[in-house]
């Protein structure tokens, strides 16, 4: 599908939606979690795959696929800010869009993306759950930007209550 740009130029449909990113609507009250007191990246994983699960936004092989994907794909990173990690699997393991959002109160460890042996300590989780992998660049870049972004980070580790993590992300994601 060809769409028409202002200019008289056309492009395809599809990087039309990429140039104009929304992705708020993934970015839900019931899946933010503050100070969260995970000892381990496993703790983690099940505790709030059962909350996606009995929501229905994920199949009951999520938990273990992002684990597994995780172990061999690692999704931390660090810079001047923070220390956090992305993590996601395929497809095929979500029913229906997400970010779940988790502040840990202590750091779990993973491992830098692209090593195997480089460790981070991250402070804030931004789980996916992408549907169309299409989108997944694009929201991957975006969370990118924000988390190079002092005052975002700031605002993400200062902010007290869930309803009010959501109102301010979903307005940095789009809304």
């Amino acid at each position: 599908e060809v769409r028409r740009l202002n200019n008289g130029n056309s492009v395809p449909q599809f990087f039309v939606e990429e140039i104009h990113h929304n992705f708020a609507e993934m970015f839900q009250e019931a899946f933010i979690v503050l100070d969260a007191d995970y000892k381990t990246q496993a703790e983690f994983f099940c505790a709030s795959s059962a909350i996606l699960k009995q929501r229905e936004y994920v199949k009951p092989s999520f938990c273990k696929a992002v684990m597994e994907r995780e172990a061999l794909y690692p999704t931390g990173l660090a810079n001047e800010y923070i220390q956090f990690a992305i993590p996601h699997t395929d497809a095929f393991h979500v029913e229906k869009p997400f970010v779940f959002v988790t502040r840990l109160k202590n750091n779990i460890p993973f491992m830098h993306m692209g090593t195997t042996d480089i460790p981070v300590q991250a402070k804030v989780i931004f789980m996916l759950g992408i549907k169309n992998p299409e989108k997944q660049v694009g929201l991957l870049s975006d969370i990118m930007k924000c988390f190079n972004d002092g005052d975002f980070v700031r605002t993400i580790l200062s902010i007290q209550d869930t309803h009010a993590m959501a109102d301010y992300l979903k307005k940095q994601f789009g809304g």
